[in-house]
């Protein structure tokens, strides 16, 4: 049975990495709704204060000031709330060995991203087609 993307947040201290993230995702499926956080900090108390829906989707920046990517995945992943919520590591660029500490945290997927909004286009619809599997 597939499992349709119906809330994202995406949690990322650049503000035009947010808007073009944002921009991109109402071109590969402007059904899904579209939160943000500027932090791991921020993206905890909005999901704990109900401030969010719960997303079916977090992509994580891993680079944040005030809690980093990992910080925040490893606080998700240990609330019973949020530990089922499948979460998309997403960076500029990661060592191996990070990536690996990610996906040992529970992330699902590990995502650089693109330079191009074209290809962000193409890689949300990638993602979202197969969510259901992750």
């Amino acid at each position: 049975m597939t499992k349709k993307i119906s809330t994202l947040l995406l949690v990322d201290d650049d503000q035009d990495d947010r808007f073009l993230f944002k921009e991109a995702l109402a071109e590969a499926d402007n059904s899904v709704i579209f939160n943000e956080a500027a932090n791991g900090a921020d993206a905890l108390e909005k999901l704990v204060s109900g401030k969010v829906l719960l997303p079916d989707l977090i992509f994580l920046d891993v680079n944040m000031p005030r809690m980093n990517g990992l910080d925040c995945l490893k606080h998700l992943k240990e609330n019973v709330r949020f530990k089922d919520v499948s979460v998309v590591m997403y960076s500029t660029s990661a060592s191996d060995d990070y990536q690996k500490e990610c996906f040992n945290h529970g992330a699902k997927l590990f995502i650089e991203k693109p330079s191009d909004f074209w290809q962000l286009c193409d890689k949300l619809k990638n993602v979202l087609k197969t969510a259901f599997q992750l």
